[in-house]
């Protein structure tokens, strides 16, 4: 008996409501995207970058077998909403971009997730502790 009211039960409740989207935050500032963040690729490449508010950046990539390289320099707002302005003064992932304005796009801020495009490239990144 206790079997037959248990399924009855189960099958009569309700789903539970669907989650409701995270909200997406501000991210003009380089003071609002600050923190440390993380992130993996496909190669199982690790990536971690850490933007401080006075403007600095520090990306950090772990290559698996080349080991891992650092792209540091300065992080300022662009001249658009959610558009950064990155310019590298070490570059031992890419030293063709060191001295060279690149533009960050910030495609999702979420405050636990930064999604961020530059040129070609999309990565979404966790903050870390």
């Amino acid at each position: 008996m206790r079997l037959r009211v248990l399924l009855l039960l189960v099958a009569c409740s309700k789903p539970p409501p669907p989650k409701a989207p995270v909200s997406e935050l501000p991210a003009d500032k380089v003071d609002q995207i600050a923190g440390r963040w993380a992130a993996n690729d496909d190669l199982d490449w690790g990536y971690t970058m850490t933007i401080t508010p006075g403007g600095s950046i520090d990306v950090w990539i772990d290559r698996g077998k080349m080991g891992r390289c650092e792209q540091k320099g300065t992080i300022a707002a662009g001249a658009t909403s959610r558009v950064f302005r990155v310019i590298y003064t070490r570059g031992e992932c890419s030293p063709e971009a060191v001295g060279m304005p690149i533009d960050m796009t910030i495609a999702s801020f979420t405050g636990a997730s930064l999604t961020v495009m530059v040129a070609d490239q999309r990565r979404t990144y966790a903050r870390a502790q």
